[in-house]
């Protein structure tokens, strides 16, 4: 009779409390984003949760599958749109494309590249391009690169 084997164990983070699950720490960040569309007072629950995920990436990266992973940055997304959507209304000026740039937005919440798009990302930009972190939900070329989850 052929030996079956058990899906691997999802990981766990410790905290004082109790142990928090990969799918327990995905739904904080799902009700964040749900409570984001009506208030932008979820901003440290959202951030707190966006915490959490990428601990228990670092933690053990193969308890995520390649849609928790699609799914936690789609969260990731919509939580920076809801929240920027709640600051006031301002026109920004479109920045031009940069050489090697395949993309006129953000790639992860589809904010345009403007004048808000200062800062670049150390740990993943190389010599021959320089990857920009996004104001509204801080992605950059890391989440690409799988060194960080969200």
């Amino acid at each position: 009779m052929p030996k079956t084997t058990s899906p691997p164990a999802r990981a766990k983070h410790h905290t004082r409390k109790h142990t928090v699950t990969v799918e327990e720490a995905m739904e904080r960040l799902r009700q964040a984003v749900i409570k984001s569309r009506s208030s932008p007072s979820v901003a440290s629950e959202g951030a707190e949760a966006v915490k959490q995920l990428n601990e228990l990436y670092a933690q053990d990266k193969d308890a995520f599958s390649a849609e928790d992973i699609r799914f936690a940055n789609v969260l990731r997304g919509y939580l920076g749109e809801r929240l920027a959507a709640h600051q006031p209304k301002a026109r920004h000026t479109k920045a031009a494309k940069r050489k090697g740039d395949k993309l006129e937005n953000c790639w992860r919440c589809l904010t345009p590249v403007d004048e808000r798009f200062t800062e670049n990302c150390p740990q993943c930009s190389e010599k021959a391009y320089q990857w920009r972190i996004c104001p509204v939900c801080n992605a950059c070329g890391c989440q690409r690169a799988g060194t960080v989850l969200i």
